[in-house]
């Protein structure tokens, strides 16, 4: 299938970053933080990791830590840490949670999805597309790893979680981006790799291309999405 596109938006987790490579490792380093914050062995770690839905330092696609938020992920934390006879508060373990993943963001590997991902977005801008970020995540850690990627220049616009902007699968970001841009519906593709990016593209009325690299992936995503792709590098070759 080829593609028309005057502007292509991308998830980052997964999709332009090594969702593995920097959120397993940021999890170790933060979850650990937050044990030794509340005085809890800090043995708990693993069943935590386990309860994110990692496994052997795989995240599962359906998982809290893939598709979760910081809030969800802190009420997992708050449960676990309860059973073993934490008398905080789940509204200060939450904090605790996000305030963690935030000051040790540094301490994630960051890792490209695919070796020319830099040289593919810079294809892509070459051909007068608009490139732009929709993510869950928040400014700080989305810039910092955007940047560690070595294109963060490459976007026109970057959509993060600040508390008050619709987050996916709501199409908010996909309908400002066009509004803002004067873009018609049909020439916007969005690329990401979970169900939560292909529901924000049906939501949004634009294109859904979903970036799946493993077999696991593409029985999830290949019966909704509009195509499918293994590499982001892919992409040039779909466009006329």
């Amino acid at each position: 299938m080829i593609m028309k596109a005057d502007a292509i938006i991308f998830d980052k987790d997964g999709t332009l970053l090594d969702f593995d490579a920097f959120w397993v490792s940021l999890s170790n380093v933060a979850i650990e933080s937050v044990l030794r914050e509340f005085d809890m062995d800090e043995s708990l770690k693993y069943d935590i990791l386990e309860a994110f839905g990692v496994h052997d330092g795989v995240t599962d696609i359906n998982g809290v830590l893939c598709k979760g938020t910081y809030e969800e992920m802190g009420e997992i934390v708050c449960a676990i840490l309860q059973t073993h006879g934490l008398t905080a508060s789940c509204e200060d373990v939450v904090k605790a949670v996000e305030e963690a993943y935030s000051c040790h963001a540094r301490e994630g590997v960051v890792r490209p999805t695919c070796p020319d991902l830099a040289y593919t977005l810079a294809e892509l801008k070459g051909k007068g597309i608009r490139l732009a970020v929709v993510t869950t995540d928040n400014e700080s850690i989305t810039r910092h790893c955007l940047e560690g990627l070595g294109i963060l220049s490459y976007f026109d616009v970057i959509f993060t979680d600040d508390g008050h902007t619709p987050t996916k699968p709501h199409p908010y970001c996909a309908e400002e981006l066009c509004r803002r841009y004067a873009l018609d519906k049909t020439r916007v593709v969005m690329v990401g790799d979970t169900m939560t990016d292909v529901r924000f593209a049906k939501n949004a009325g634009i294109t859904s291309v979903a970036l799946a690299p493993s077999p696991e992936k593409q029985a999830v995503l290949s019966p909704c999405a509009d195509i499918l792709i293994s590499a982001i590098s892919e992409l040039p070759a779909l466009l006329a």
